[in-house]
């Protein structure tokens, strides 16, 4: 009886060993470099501006797309990118809601993967709708922001995280 026992034990025991040394082995996925998480921000940045998410409360367009190296809010030697867009909410002023439109923009950030950091609940601002979402992997951040009170109603911004300067 305590023979089983103990080859239960050490059963149990090894598999746990087995499981940690795969997990171990498995890793955490790579962070991709500036120029990677670059061309990611952009991708990500034209889905959302191309997709039916936005088309259903508005439009915008980008002004930025992640061209040069910013250095604000990185630490020295680091920089960062932004991708930034505007536009304007569909039809006369106060037909739109904006907490509605952001949702729905942040929506299909969702479906790509980026987890939702704060959203309109955290605000509770009729005239305002906010969203901001990171990818868990890239470090990609995107805010969004839809207002009522002044235009451009729909403002766009992702950054990717700060590395060392592309060469």
């Amino acid at each position: 009886m305590r023979q089983d026992i103990r080859r239960r034990r050490l059963s149990i025991a090894a598999g746990l060993v087995y499981v940690v040394a795969v997990t171990g082995c498995a890793g955490a996925p790579e962070r991709p470099t500036l120029d990677e998480a670059a061309k990611l921000l952009i991708a990500d940045g034209d889905k959302l501006l191309a997709s039916q998410d936005l088309a259903a409360t508005g439009a915008a367009t980008a002004t930025e797309r992640a061209g040069q190296d910013s250095e604000v809010g990185c630490l020295k030697g680091q920089a960062q990118r932004f991708y930034r867009a505007q536009g304007d909410l569909k039809g006369p002023p106060y037909v739109q809601s904006p907490s509605n439109a952001a949702g729905l923009m942040a929506s299909g950030l969702g479906l790509r993967g980026y987890d939702t950091i704060v959203d309109n609940l955290d605000l509770r601002d009729e005239n305002l709708g906010m969203a901001v979402l990171q990818h868990p992997t890239t470090g990609i951040t995107f805010l969004i922001t839809v207002r009522n009170e002044q235009k451009p109603n729909i403002m766009i911004v992702g950054k990717t995280s700060c590395y060392e300067p592309s060469r």
